[in-house]
């Protein structure tokens, strides 16, 4: 339990790390951004297709990492096999989802590659959670 309890903490402390790092980004974005398109000669338009894309993309990691927290918290408190946590899972699938479909754009078909992945991976762990809920909902109920 106590390896559960450091990896949690390691989890929590990191998805925060990276909170505070897309939070710092996206003040320095349109600078980068700016930087980015005089080195590969991209118009205008490209670079706010660009910059348009990081922030659209901010919506829902911001709300995934939200839900890591959430789950790692609960998971720290020894709550690890519950309904709840299982619906936070299934959140993390649609808010990769939406990262996946905001950065269907031809430069960007790496990310969609990856975070379509990622998805697959997620429900993969949500389902085997649900199973693992349903099966200590069963046994709680047994005499």
């Amino acid at each position: 339990m106590q390896q559960t309890y450091r990896s949690a903490t390691a989890c929590l402390w990191a998805s925060r790390a990276v909170a505070g790092l897309l939070g710092v980004l996206a003040v320095l974005m349109p600078r980068a951004v700016r930087w980015y398109g005089q080195l590969r000669l991209l118009s205008s338009a490209g670079q706010r297709v660009i910059l348009a894309g990081y922030y659209l993309c901010l919506i829902p990691t911001g709300l995934a990492l939200l839900e890591l927290d959430r789950l790692m918290r609960r998971i720290r408190q020894g709550e690890v096999f519950l309904q709840d946590n299982v619906r936070r899972i299934r959140r993390l699938i649609w808010n990769c989802a939406a990262v996946s479909l905001i950065c269907l754009y031809p430069p960007l078909l790496f990310v969609t590659i990856i975070m379509a992945f990622l998805c697959l991976v997620i429900a993969v762990v949500a389902s085997i959670m649900d199973a693992a809920t349903r099966l200590r909902e069963e046994n709680d109920l047994t005499i």
